[in-house]
């Protein structure tokens, strides 16, 4: 697995749990579990990003 794939594979698993967890909140007219949806797709995103800047930097320091 490439450097920064880690990151990306949790970031998507993230944001397909805050997905779930803000429809069920929006199902359940739970405004607690949709705020919680919504901070787990944030984190989501944020962890994406984090992989792909790993591995940008793994082939930058490869590449010197």
């Amino acid at each position: 697995m490439a450097i920064g794939d880690d990151d990306k594979a949790q970031g998507t698993w993230d944001k397909l749990k805050g997905k779930a967890k803000k429809v069920y909140g929006e199902i359940a007219d739970d405004p607690a579990k949709k705020a919680e949806g919504s901070i787990d797709k944030a984190k989501g995103s944020f962890e994406e990003k984090k992989g792909d800047v790993k591995g940008r930097l793994a082939d930058k320091l490869d590449d010197t």
